[in-house]
Formats: C-alpha cells, sequence, structure tokens
C-alpha cells in the first residue's frame, strides 16, 4: 500500500459540493457533468461491475501489477493528465443531467464503506479493499484537480 495520504470519502464529498454544472476543466474535454459520470463508472469497474476483455485481464495481470505500483508512489495531483480513456469510462453523452450524476457519484463513494475483505477486480484480480479504495479515491481526486478543487 502506498504512503501516499489522500482525502477521506468525506472530504471528497465536499469538495465535489463545490463543482457546478458550468465549472470548467484545467485540461482535457469532459465536462463537470461527464467527469462525474466517468468517476462513478470508474467505482463500477474497479467493484467488478463491468467486464472486460479477457486481453485486458491479461495485461493487468501480467504488466499491471507494476502499474498500480507505479501509480500508488504518485500523488493525484502528479497523475499523467490526459492518458487515454476506455471506451467503457468514455462519457461522449453531452446532454447529462448534473444534478443526478452528482448525487448518483456521492452515494456510491459513500456505499464504499461497505465493502472489505478480497475484491475481484475486473483487470487486476484478487485485491484487497484498502487497494481498491485507494485507487478509486486517488483517481476521483485527480479529476477533483482537474477542475481546480
Amino acid at each position: 500500500m502506498s504512503r501516499i495520504s489522500l482525502l477521506s470519502i468525506e472530504e471528497i464529498t465536499e469538495k465535489l459540493n463545490y463543482l457546478n454544472k458550468n465549472s470548467k476543466p484545467n485540461w482535457g474535454k469532459m465536462s463537470s457533468s461527464q467527469m462525474l459520470k466517468h468517476c462513478s463508472k470508474f467505482i463500477d469497474l474497479y467493484l467488478g461491475k463491468i467486464s472486460v476483455p479477457f486481453w485486458y485481464k491479461y495485461l493487468g495481470i501480467t504488466i499491471g501489477k507494476l502499474f498500480l505500483r507505479y501509480i500508488s508512489k504518485k500523488s493525484p495531483l502528479e497523475t499523467p493528465r490526459n492518458i487515454k480513456t476506455d471506451k467503457s469510462l468514455k462519457i461522449t453523452d453531452e446532454y447529462l443531467d448534473f444534478d443526478y450524476e452528482k448525487k448518483v457519484l456521492i452515494n456510491k463513494l459513500i456505499k464504499l464503506h461497505e465493502i472489505n475483505d478480497q475484491i475481484n477486480h475486473p483487470i487486476y484480480g484478487s485485491m484487497k479493499s484498502e487497494k481498491i479504495l485507494f485507487l478509486i479515491k486517488h483517481h476521483t481526486i485527480h479529476h477533483l484537480n482537474q477542475f481546480n478543487l
């Protein structure tokens, strides 16, 4: 596990409350509504609710652990920007309901307290829930930074 200290779920949800539908990103193409839905889908992926092709699993198990070690040592503020997004997590819909997407993401973040033990990640295989939680928070904070939060 990384030594990097991340915001708590409560702190993340508090920061999300400063976001609005007109917030502009510092980088990237996503609107604030698209970012909310992207982060929500990322949680679904990490909890095994989105399936991935076999070759993702193969790469995840063979070299994915190196990527996880690399990303776990970086602050979310140092995470590379504009990394290619997988199509299952890419949000192109321009007509999203901001308030709805925000509510969905906050509810998913709050429910993360319920996960424990091992999780079968669809790409990286069996992982401790603490590591999954760390990666979800890391990713979400990265996108909060994208919107200057």
